[in-house]
């Protein structure tokens, strides 16, 4: 009776931030992270050169590895900062075995949550970081919008793996490794697995196409992730004390 009741309560909605985000400390976080990522757009934006540089076939990490590594880490590492006490303390247990679906919605809804915040606060900060290239026309979306799909790549990977693994160090392992080989390589390691495809200026050094697939494998490897890591979330193994 009680299981069926807790199944379904939407205790997600209800009950968020006494659950999962105890006087909302994460979002604050967020929050203040992202206003502190706008003060650093607004004191250090890209130049106003930027599009004839990177035409002539420059690669401009100082410019772009801010959005292109940094801010996606960042995400991920709060990520990692709101499923930690799921892990460390085996919470996951106790979630998953309330689920009623085949699918960890509650993992997923809480994810998104986070990532929805960071790309949001990411795309306004974008526009405002290449106001002197371009500003609030078709242009400047383009240039913000474009590095979304690293910040739900990584904060995809991350959740995937330390679902698979239930740990969060190994999670934190795999993500950071990757950044690190992939920023040191200049995105030759992985290549169209990479997302260092701005710094590296895909676009105009190797071809449009090849930088447009690039997008697209980051966006549909990120959803392989996290459909991996909501559903793998769920296999937990019970020792029942008699």
């Amino acid at each position: 009776m009680l299981t069926s009741i807790f199944k379904k309560d939407k205790v997600l909605y209800t009950h968020f931030f006494k659950i999962y985000d105890v006087k909302g400390r994460k979002m604050k976080l967020s929050g203040i992270v992202l206003f502190v990522l706008f003060i650093w757009t607004m004191i250090n934006p890209a130049p106003s050169d930027y599009m004839a540089s990177i035409k002539a076939k420059y690669m401009l990490h100082s410019t772009d590895n801010v959005f292109d590594y940094t801010v996606p880490l960042i995400s991920a590492f709060m990520i990692c900062l709101v499923f930690f006490n799921n892990y460390k303390n085996k919470t996951h247990e106790f979630l998953s075995f309330y689920n009623p679906y085949h699918f960890n919605y509650l993992v997923f809804y809480r994810w998104f949550m986070y990532v929805s915040i960071f790309s949001a606060g990411a795309f306004i900060c974008g526009i405002f970081y290449y106001r002197h290239v371009a500003f609030m026309d078709g242009t400047s979306l383009l240039l913000s919008i474009r590095f979304l799909p690293n910040i739900f790549f990584l904060s995809a990977l991350i959740l995937c793996i330390t679902a698979l693994t239930k740990n969060n160090y190994t999670g934190l392992f795999v993500m950071l490794s990757y950044c690190i080989v992939d920023l040191l390589s200049g995105g030759r390691l992985f290549k169209i697995f990479s997302i260092g495809a701005h710094a590296n200026n895909f676009y105009y050094s190797i071809s449009p196409v090849y930088y447009i697939v690039n997008r697209i494998v980051i966006t549909l490897i990120g959803t392989v992730l996290i459909y991996v890591g909501c559903k793998k979330s769920l296999s937990v193994r019970f020792k029942w004390k008699r």
